[in-house]
């Protein structure tokens, strides 16, 4: 009977793994204690982005009914409305236990939001990728008890470096979805790209932060790339880079090693 209970929430799970293959095998490397959790925070963020959904359909009515399936998540996080969505209890159990604050996931809800608003500009669009990439990441990191809030800003900054790298990724498709792009050229947004990975200084992070940030390792191979892959599945090196990253941060946690720095 359990497991048919919960059986509703490991089909959104699944669905959010096939959907976003990148960051699901980024948290594959996270503490077993903290997984199951993270892997729900996926599925959040799986579910804000196909609130936008009916946005592309329509101009008008699809923009207005992606603002009000974001403003029930809202509410939800609020505690003004009933947690009815299959999700909703998970999520709201992570923020009333403290594991994940409910700013952290009320900042993913303001990307959308953005996402929906007619103008733009660059810094709004970095605010956006903050938000959005960038507040994910920062709440993978709050579930494995990080605190300092530098370095909870420097793994917003490795999100948001993964969401630009993967939009030049995939740039020529993106172009006819409807999703907001970048408000300038494919070179302005590597250099933009190129600046948050900057902030995140991946290899300078604690181990455990470094778990928290594995995107990052994507977003550098992607920033050094154009958009030749774009709707391609990724390939065995970059996966390749990313359970090295994750394996050596393992590690590392275990034996304590101080990474050596090479840049």
């Amino acid at each position: 009977m359990a497991r048919q209970k919960h059986q509703p929430l490991v089909m959104e799970v699944q669905k959010a793994v096939q959907a976003d293959p990148d960051r699901a095998l980024c948290l594959w490397f996270l503490p077993s204690s903290v997984r199951d959790a993270a892997y729900v925070l996926l599925a959040f963020h799986n579910e804000l982005i196909r609130a936008l959904a009916p946005a592309r359909s329509a101009a008008v009515a699809g923009s207005m009914a992606g603002y009000i399936r974001l403003q029930w998540w809202r509410e939800v996080l609020e505690a003004q409305r009933k947690p009815e969505h299959v999700l909703a209890p998970a999520i709201m159990a992570l923020v009333q236990s403290g594991q994940v604050q409910r700013e952290t996931c009320l900042k993913m809800i303001t990307a959308r939001e953005m996402e929906l608003e007619p103008t733009q500009d660059v810094e709004r669009w970095m605010q956006m990728m903050r938000d959005g990439a960038g507040a994910f990441q920062q709440a993978i990191g709050e579930l494995l008890g990080v605190q300092d809030a530098v370095i909870l800003q420097r793994l917003a900054a490795g999100g948001a470096a993964y969401g630009a790298g993967t939009m030049l990724r995939h740039w020529p498709l993106l172009a006819g979805s409807g999703r907001f792009l970048f408000p300038g050229m494919q070179e302005q947004l590597r250099q933009v790209g190129k600046t948050f990975l900057q902030e995140c200084h991946f290899k300078a992070l604690e181990p455990r932060c470094r778990k928290a940030a594995l995107p990052a390792v994507l977003a550098k191979r992607d920033l050094a790339r154009g958009s030749e892959q774009a709707g391609l599945p990724r390939g065995i090196g970059d996966r390749l880079a990313v359970c090295r990253a994750g394996i050596q941060a393992s590690l590392a946690t275990i034996f304590s090693i101080t990474p050596i720095r090479t840049e």
